[in-house]
């Protein structure tokens, strides 16, 4: 954001010099990214008048002018440009004069004719180019022999700011002088605008329609005729160049100056062009095009928010307008707008159409909504005054839902704990209505009005700042801090991830990390249900592709496709596991619940099947998670027989803690194992981590050595084929009293000499209490017991 420092004058009156209001804005937040002093290198350049212009004795491109430059005679200065004529008016550079590029004017001989100075271009002077191939003739009434910076009105100040986008206030003079006057605690001298109208009403001219009032709140506009296009004064060109921007006609640069003078984006249509004489704001048709002013095709969609007529678009809203309706020099009647429009649609828009433009650079910051009929009337104000031109009577307004001020309450003592300094309510109250804010003293609280154009203020915290940034940042004390020092540590839930890591790494297995997002169709690659709840997912809106295109509900399909990826690559003993996030669609919330979950697969074919069973792979992984379970103290974990659709229905186990399913283990089912085209069996777990976190602990019991000797007794037992080796361990562990230590299956057997439908399972029974050495009889009773409960109730006989 450019500022003229002579511009910026016009509004508020201050002493600073240019380099003393860059630090004072600094200070106030708007942080200053240098000081242009333009003209500074063409000081020197007088005016001059050629009163006499002949060829050159000795050279047919040069001529032999005479000058007046304001002094007692006449220079003589041989120049090779052909445009002037005795009468113009061109800039001079007197011997001694240092040009912008260095160069030093000195008498000189050409061609046998002696040159006392120079005539200049607008290249030589580092003005904007005027389009003439030569010297640059002046227009109007400048006055020979004073200084060209003077007469041009370019010894001007420009203050280059680089402003967040919380600043969005001071995205125009007033905004900036609004900031100086509460530097400074004077009034803003605010432009007068009087509008005089013709009896025509506006209502016979123009019909407008807002169909997209989320997009657009408020729009309004006014109808000029009988305007003249034509150049724009001297003063009005000044000002615009000073803040970077190319003079145009009178009206384009009328909305310019405006846009720069109160931050409100104005467009002008030509009236004429406007098919049925309609202004409809709508958002854009499917494929619609527009040519824009900078005579790009652009397509549009249907989230764009666009200007029509009652045929076509004719803008693009908030961002650039279409050449099928731009002011030109045929133009004489203007349909001027000025609107406000949503910041996160011109937002979008500009990002889609790679367009940013002065307009959309505002509107997506926010702009002031009730500025709109003022700038409206600024503007129409003066285009009637430089183009001639007469305003129908009325403003078409529709602005149907008002924005009132809002209100923020305000605790000065807040103020002074968060600043780390005293601030009396009065004081506070003055600073802010400083920067013109409303305030009413409600006792303990201050009710602060923030008007429509601080789009940035919306808490009480943003008033705070203000406070802070008013007052100074560097007259506020510096506070070391202070409080109590706590330990920085992992909760309980890190620490457990961490060890899972370090534990699973050294029982085998390798970590591995998805990405979070899977493609659908692997839903019925690993055989899940039509109605199984893992199948409601978040999908993206914006997806890479298919293959990316929703939130994973579970890790199986990550897990599934790394096996595969190894095993087209030929390795062998594939273990792997995963510790990640899971989303759940949250019914009536916007976002999904995140769990964590932990995951392992492997594909190992040198496992001993030490059972005969053709279920090495499960075992094997069972062993890794007890020993798991074991080494984060997690007990009384049960493996049952259990069903999971992606899971072998013969070799699937559900585990259990405490009564809650902890998760599934097993061999992926045959139709799972196809779709992947597995060589071998792959046997896998998926776990509900938070529940391992809740039966984790860190403590642990120790038991003395023991002192006296075992007592092993083994039993074999035959019992029916559904009857599991948990129902046999339970009643053992039951009926063993006080003095079973441990029960551990052995051997499992099915064959020749034992009858069809039934199994022989051996147990190693260990018998010890650590106080004395047991005796065979007291053995050999609970022996008996325990083979009486077993025939009695699961009709187990024992094997001979």
């Amino acid at each position: 954001m450019k500022v003229s420092y002579k511009w910026l004058k016009e509004y508020i009156d201050f002493d600073y010099t240019p380099e003393e209001l860059a630090e004072k804005l600094t200070l106030a937040g708007l942080e200053v990214d240098g000081v242009e002093y333009k003209g500074r290198d063409i000081q020197d350049i007088v005016i001059g008048k050629i009163t006499e212009k002949k060829e050159h004795e000795n050279a047919d491109k040069l001529s032999v002018c005479k000058v007046e430059v304001g002094k007692s005679e006449d220079l003589q200065i041989v120049c090779g440009a052909k445009n002037m004529s005795v009468g113009d008016k061109v800039p001079v550079a007197l011997v001694g004069t240092t040009m912008p590029n260095g160069m030093e004017i000195k008498k000189a001989k050409l061609r046998g004719v002696t040159s006392y100075g120079m005539m200049c271009s607008t290249n030589e002077l580092n003005l904007p180019d005027d389009g003439v191939d030569g010297l640059f003739i002046l227009e109007g009434d400048v006055k020979v022999g004073n200084k060209l910076v003077n007469e041009l009105e370019i010894d001007d100040i420009v203050i280059e700011l680089d402003l967040t986008p919380n600043f969005a206030h001071c995205l125009s003079m007033i905004g900036v002088a609004r900031e100086i006057s509460a530097i400074i605690d004077k009034d803003i001298k605010y432009p007068e605008v009087k509008v005089e109208e013709i009896e025509e009403s506006i209502e016979d001219w123009v019909d407008i329609k807002v169909e997209a009032l989320d997009l657009c709140p408020r729009y309004a506009g006014r109808v000029i005729t009988g305007v003249e296009i034509s150049d724009s004064p001297l003063w009005l060109k000044k000002k615009l160049e000073a803040v970077g921007i190319r003079p145009i006609n009178n009206i384009v640069d009328i909305t310019n100056f405006i846009l720069m003078e109160l931050g409100q984006p104005l467009h002008a249509f030509d009236y004429d062009k406007l098919v049925d004489n309609k202004i409809i704001v709508r958002r854009a048709k499917a494929d619609e095009r527009l040519v824009t002013l900078d005579e790009e095709e652009r397509d549009l969609n249907e989230e764009m928010l666009v200007i029509a007529d009652g045929e076509k678009a004719v803008c693009v809203a908030g961002v650039m307008g279409g050449t099928n309706s731009e002011v030109d020099s045929r133009t004489k009647t203007i349909f001027l707008e000025s609107a406000n429009f949503n910041p996160g649609s011109v937002r979008k828009t500009s990002r889609k159409l790679s367009i940013h433009s002065d307009a959309s650079h505002r509107f997506e910051r926010g702009v002031d909504i009730n500025i709109v009929e003022y700038a409206l009337d600024r503007a129409a104000q003066l285009i009637a005054e430089l183009s001639g031109g007469k305003i129908v009577k009325g403003i078409k307004d529709i602005y149907p839902n008002k924005v009132e001020d809002k209100i923020i309450e305000l605790r000065p003592k807040r103020v002074s704990n968060l600043l780390g300094e005293e601030f009396a309510k009065i004081k506070i109250k003055k600073l802010l209505e400083r920067l013109h804010f409303g305030v009413e003293d409600k006792g303990d609280k201050l009710a602060v009005t923030i008007p429509a154009y601080r789009v940035d203020v919306e808490e009480e915290i943003d008033l705070v700042e203000e406070v802070a940034r008013l007052y100074g940042y560097d007259k506020l004390p510096a506070v070391d801090p202070s409080g109590d020092i706590i330990q920085g540590k992992k909760s309980w839930k890190q620490q457990v991830k961490d060890k899972t890591r370090i534990l699973l790494s050294k029982l085998g297995l390798f970590e591995v990390q998805n990405y979070s997002f899977i493609n659908p169709d692997f839903f019925d690659k690993i055989n899940l249900p039509k109605d199984s709840f893992i199948r409601d997912r978040i999908e993206l809106s914006n997806p890479l592709g298919k293959e990316y295109s929703i939130l994973r509900t579970t890790l199986i399909p990550g897990l599934l496709n790394n096996v595969l990826l190894n095993d087209n690559r030929k390795i062998e003993n594939i273990e792997l596991f995963e510790l990640g996030k899971v989303f759940i669609p949250s019914e009536g919330k916007e976002l999904p619940i995140e769990e964590l979950k932990l995951a392992a697969a492997i594909m190992k074919d040198d496992l001993e099947d030490i059972w005969n069973v053709n279920a090495s792979g499960f075992f094997y992984l069972k062993g890794i998670l007890e020993n798991y379970f074991d080494s984060l103290g997690i007990r009384d974990v049960e493996f049952e027989v259990g069903k999971h659709p992606t899971m072998h229905p013969g070799r699937t186990a559900k585990i259990k803690v405490n009564d809650d399913v902890l998760g599934y283990l097993g061999e992926v089912h045959p139709d799972v194992q196809e779709n992947y085209k597995f060589e071998n069996r792959v046997t896998i777990f998926e776990l509900d981590f938070n529940l391992i976190v809740d039966n984790a602990t860190a403590q642990r019991n120790y038991n003395p050595l023991p002192k006296y000797p075992v007592s092993t007794r083994d039993i074999a037992l035959v019992v029916s084929e559904d009857i599991n080796t948990k129902q046999i361990e339970d009643i053992i562990l039951s009926m063993g009293s006080k003095i079973l230590e441990s029960v551990e299956l052995f051997d499992l057997y099915q064959g020749e000499q034992v009858e069809a439908g039934y199994k022989s399972l051996a147990y190693s029974l260990i018998y010890r209490v650590s106080d004395r050495t047991l005796t065979d009889d007291e053995v050999n009773s609970v022996q008996g017991k325990i083979e009486k409960e077993l025939d009695s109730k699961l009709g187990a006989k024992i094997r001979e």
